[in-house]
């Protein structure tokens, strides 16, 4: 793991002023947009530590139009748990200010960390289908949540994320995937019931936060830049492994990301670690 001053870095201890009105857009709406998580200076420092990563991951990508109809990464370019490979991007990931911030919108006394993740949407990348994130993850909880931070500013063409409002309530509500068919039957489901999308730029430093159960997806990016992009997703201390939202063909699901626990165990691995409690 890269090593590093740590007081060079911008420490994020301090607090998000997290209102009660944030808190209930969370849990009507299953997802909420808080501006000013991070200042200019603190994401203008982190994004370089983060980039630094990726770029070493991503390097030898093929060009969009070499790499195959069917890989994922002409929906965005992703890759898990930087914090593992780096102390500086790890006091990003780890910070207690996001840790908090999860705690409180989901009413709970303590947060650990599911994975961290990289996703950075290139120009010509196609549009992220409408999906679920609760189907695929072993965590059967309504205490998860992701939350999603711009490295830079995000307009619409680049491909922020979109949220259908409400749809958090149903738990799982249609097909595990992130795919064409995915795409048509939550198109479907979110015009019968008439649920808001909520669709915005969002500046760097800014956040999105969203339930696992909601129905969210993007658009395609047109525009010119990179859609660089972090996802933390935080679930509450003490749940157990449960695979019970997964399909019927992928369970038991065993994720390395948690440790490789089984069904039934606590989702208490030490690369899982606890971002914040309440002492």
């Amino acid at each position: 793991m890269t090593t590093c001053e740590p007081t060079l870095r911008p420490d994020l201890s301090s607090e998000y002023s997290l209102t009660a009105d944030h808190v209930r857009q969370y849990r009507e709406n299953g997802h909420v947009h808080l501006g000013g998580v991070c200042s200019r200076e603190e994401i203008d420092v982190y994004r370089e530590v983060l980039k630094s990563v990726t770029a070493n991951r991503f390097a030898g990508a093929k060009k969009m139009s070499d790499r195959p109809e069917d890989d994922f990464s002409r929906v965005f370019m992703q890759t898990f748990n930087l914090r593992e490979a780096d102390e500086r991007a790890a006091r990003f990931i780890q910070s207690p200010r996001f840790g908090k911030i999860a705690a409180d919108l989901m009413g709970v006394d303590a947060v650990r960390i599911y994975y961290d993740k990289a996703m950075f949407k290139e120009p010509g990348s196609w549009l992220t289908p409408w999906h679920q994130d609760g189907p695929h993850w072993p965590l059967h909880s309504d205490n998860v949540l992701t939350m999603w931070i711009p490295l830079v500013d995000t307009a619409i063409d680049m491909g922020p994320p979109r949220f259908a409002s409400g749809t958090h309530r149903s738990r799982v509500l249609g097909p595990r995937g992130i795919h064409r068919k995915s795409e048509s039957y939550f198109e479907g489901h979110i015009r019968t019931r008439r649920n808001p999308v909520v669709e915005e730029e969002i500046p760097a430093g800014d956040a999105t936060l969203h339930s696992h159960w909601v129905v969210h997806g993007a658009r395609a990016n047109t525009s010119c830049r990179i859609r660089e992009a972090i996802g933390i997703t935080f679930y509450e201390d003490g749940l157990c492994i449960d695979d019970s939202a997964c399909s019927e063909e992928n369970r038991p699901v065993i994720d390395a990301n948690l440790g490789n626990r089984r069904p039934g165990q606590r989702a208490d691995h030490p690369r899982n670690q606890v971002v914040f409690a309440r002492s």
